[in-house]
């Protein structure tokens, strides 16, 4: 298969090699086009105010834009024929209304689906197991053909996997408590910093519920007209990973 890598944490992210190494061992074909620097939560931004540019850097493509201008560029300039775009894997979780569509992760592999590819977008909470991360992207890359009628599906891992793994068909409305912090810089200006620790209760059924309370791997559809059913996917995954326990 021919895919397109990307991600929103740019190309010195730790996670990013053992990713296109794990794809390439499988046997597929990779080309990786990310942004020059981190992007997170950039969601669908794109750059119109001034000139796209791509480069080399070693193996990788590095464009001076946003996760959805990688893709993009990857789609229309340096890989026409790609298959997939796996978008990930994202140095932490996106879990929730606000973190999944402010994801530049998830955002990137919107793009790839509006553009009429086959998109993932992975995800794995801070401390995870690369070796399982490398095995759900390549289960999940080749589960891929399973994907119909839907822009991407978003895949979390999480650090410590209960066994499990969901269908999520909601998701959780809020998963922080945040709170608008004040303070003053050394010059004297007021500055602001929004920050909160996560909520300690998760409505069952949403995605928060199966990644923070049953620990499980979560699979979300996104669709034109919000969450869509992945349930085939969801099922064919889990199987390539082996899982006892599939809700989906």
């Amino acid at each position: 298969m021919k895919i397109v890598v990307t991600n929103d944490d740019g190309p010195h992210t730790p996670w990013l090699g053992p990713l296109v190494k794990a794809l390439e061992e499988a046997g597929h074909e990779v080309v990786v086009v990310v942004p020059e620097r981190p992007r997170s939560a950039a969601g669908l931004a794109r750059t119109y105010h001034k000139p796209l540019r791509l480069r080399r850097l070693g193996e990788y493509y590095v464009v001076n834009g946003f996760p959805a201008d990688a893709v993009f560029l990857a789609v229309k300039l340096v890989k026409p024929d790609a298959e997939l775009v796996l978008s990930g894997v994202n140095v932490g979780e996106n879990i929730g209304v606000e973190a999944t569509y402010g994801s530049g992760t998830v955002g990137a592999a919107i793009q790839g689906g509006v553009l009429g590819l086959r998109s993932l977008a992975l995800s794995m909470e801070a401390g995870g197991d690369v070796g399982l991360m490398r095995r759900v992207a390549v289960a999940a890359a080749e589960s891929s053909a399973l994907l119909d009628g839907v822009l991407a599906v978003s895949v979390n891992i999480p650090a410590r996997w209960g066994g499990g793994l969901y269908c999520a068909k909601k998701l959780a409305k809020a998963v922080y408590r945040e709170r608008l912090y004040e303070g003053v810089d050394p010059r004297g200006d007021r500055y602001f910093w929004r920050w909160g620790p996560r909520v300690d209760e998760y409505e069952p059924g949403t995605d928060a519920y199966y990644f923070y309370v049953e620990r499980g791997i979560t699979v979300l559809g996104i669709s034109e007209v919000g969450v869509a059913s992945v349930e085939q996917f969801g099922r064919e995954l889990g199987a390539r990973l082996g899982v006892k326990q599939i809700n989906c």
